[in-house]
């Protein structure tokens, strides 16, 4: 081979590799979850470029770390030179062979105990052998899977998504200001001791789920249920700026569906109760906190007191809410469209622990 051939083919080389870098900017773009995300081993995802004989023409920086071995010593080698991961040995070559046969990208999933860290990884591995040349991209999504895990109960969809493009750590404890809410239902303890037990099942699962779906379809957070108790979130873990006006919707919301569960189980011929809310804006600390053995998505703090105090003092089908949420309403550009929309009466002042003075408290309905 000529000087000139040489030099064409590392020109059509680089030109190659420069089409690869482009291909994972477009990729990276189109899924920009993936781009915060770690990989097997350091923050850059592994790279492979082979020719049409699967010889291997290039490895990044971070899958040569990975493997130990001088890039000299496995450029020209056949792909088995490296096909030998724990989390699937000749898995790539396999890929490569369907994303021929398919004349389409592939890709797979694989998890991987990483000895040095003691923690499973999910890995994501995607081959295009579309041009003949195989172009092999292999990604830690790990922290994505541990947001599904960790989140996919409390949030719907579209949040998780939005958490899932974001470069923040969502398993960090932070303060943040943000607005909390509880309902429970009245005298349903002591009215489920004379039913059933299935029958207690039945009512309770047919009330949480009608109520999560309308804390989930806007965008609030589902803390945790404590028997008939449902404590949610607004504002976390997705930044929301008008958490306090969402959370008052959300139970008024709330409270007409809970009448119209009463209204069918009242024309069932079954036991029916009523709800109370309680709603406070303030600094919360919020975060996963918990043991190794089960962790919790959750707030701390005399603001999440006063709400579940301000719901333990709400009658059936009342709304309470502090004077922070009402100051936040307030506050709220659109104050003139909310007070048109919402009624407010001062009902009380009450003494909270953790706050230096009495807290007005305020019912709240549609008008």
């Amino acid at each position: 081979m000529g000087l000139l051939d040489r030099v064409t083919g590392r020109q059509q080389l680089m030109d190659e590799i420069t089409s690869l870098r482009q291909e994972l900017r477009r990729v990276k773009k189109a899924n920009p979850q993936t781009g915060a995300m770690r990989s097997i081993a350091g923050l850059e995802e592994k790279v492979i470029q082979l020719d049409q004989e699967n010889r291997i023409e290039y490895l990044n920086s971070a899958l040569v770390a990975t493997l130990g071995v001088s890039r000299d010593d496995l450029i020209g080698k056949d792909l088995r030179a490296i096909d030998r991961f724990e989390w699937g040995p000749g898995l790539l070559a396999k890929l490569v062979e369907d994303s021929r046969e398919r004349k389409a990208p592939v890709e797979a999933l694989r998890e991987h105990h990483d000895k040095q860290r003691d923690e499973t990884l999910h890995l994501k591995i995607r081959v295009d052998a579309q041009q003949g040349k195989p172009q092999i991209l292999i990604e830690d999504v790990t922290e994505l899977r541990n947001l599904e895990e960790m989140f996919g109960a409390y949030v719907s969809p579209a949040v998780l998504e939005k958490m899932k493009a974001s470069r923040r750590d969502f398993f960090k404890a932070e303060r943040a200001r943000m607005t909390v809410v509880f309902a429970d239902l009245r005298g349903f303890t002591a009215m489920s001791e004379n039913m059933e037990p299935e029958e207690v099942r039945r009512t309770l699962n047919e009330y949480l789920e009608t109520m999560t779906e309308i804390i989930l379809v806007h965008e609030g957070t589902v803390d945790k249920y404590v028997g008939d108790e449902i404590m949610a979130l607004f504002g976390r873990p997705i930044p929301m700026e008008d958490h306090a006006y969402k959370a008052v919707l959300v139970a008024l919301e709330m409270q007409e569906a809970q009448r119209r569960l009463v209204e069918r189980w009242t024309h069932e011929g079954r036991a029916s109760v009523h709800m109370g809310m309680g709603i406070n804006t303030g600094e919360m600390i919020i975060g996963n906190i918990g043991s190794k053995r089960k962790m919790n998505y959750t707030v701390l703090g005399h603001h999440v007191n006063l709400a579940a105090r301000l719901c333990s003092n709400a009658r059936a089908g009342q709304i309470l809410i502090s004077q922070g949420t009402f100051d936040e309403l307030m506050g709220h550009t659109e104050s003139a469209a909310i007070k048109e929309r919402i009624g407010f009466d001062i009902i009380d002042r009450i003494e909270a622990k953790g706050i230096s003075h009495p807290v007005e408290v305020f019912n709240v309905a549609p008008r």
